[in-house]
């Protein structure tokens, strides 16, 4: 199976870490949802799609062409510092970006309103930044030091199940609130 996997990813690296990415959204969201939520037959098959999409269509990619530009362009002389300075260039501009992305995307698939957007920021942003630096830091200078390139978005999205799973969890919590 990671035969073919890789096979794929090798020769179609952003549709199939969008794919991989939209498929453990998914995942995270059914446990969030089955586990932690205990919704048995009330699941919200519509809030799992939407997870879903974001998670193909904006996560996925973003994912894959951010770690070939830091491979790229962070060339700090040891490799020690290459992998501290992708650290620090992920949690410092990629995360707050991309959790900034998340909250407004959910919101809007969600049918509220830019205002609506703007209050969900103000109310979840910072919660999910610092739950974010404490687990992503550690999660990334062990991926970026020995993980392969074209492997780190299946290492991030086989972790961020979990996280997901939270993701899930703060948007539920942040579309309760009128």
């Amino acid at each position: 199976m990671f035969k073919f996997y890789d096979q794929i990813l090798r020769k179609h690296p952003i549709g199939t870490q969008a794919l991989t990415t939209a498929g453990l959204f998914i995942l995270g969201d059914v446990l969030a949802q089955q586990v932690v939520e205990r919704r048995n037959d009330k699941h919200d098959i519509l809030r799992t799609l939407k997870l879903g999409a974001f998670g193909g269509l904006i996560a996925g990619p973003s994912i894959a062409l951010w770690y070939p530009f830091l491979q790229k362009n962070i060339k700090l002389g040891t490799e020690t510092k290459n992998v501290v300075a992708r650290v620090v260039l992920d949690q410092t501009l990629f995360a707050p970006t991309f959790l900034g992305i998340f909250i407004t995307s959910t919101t809007l698939m969600n049918g509220h309103s830019f205002a609506d957007v703007k209050t969900r920021l103000k109310d979840g942003y910072s919660e999910a930044l610092i739950n974010n630096w404490k687990v992503w830091p550690a999660v990334q200078m062990v991926n970026f030091a020995f993980v392969p390139l074209l492997y780190r978005s299946l290492v991030v999205n086989t972790i961020a199940t979990g996280w997901n799973t939270y993701l899930s969890l703060l948007t539920s919590r942040l579309n309760e609130k009128k």
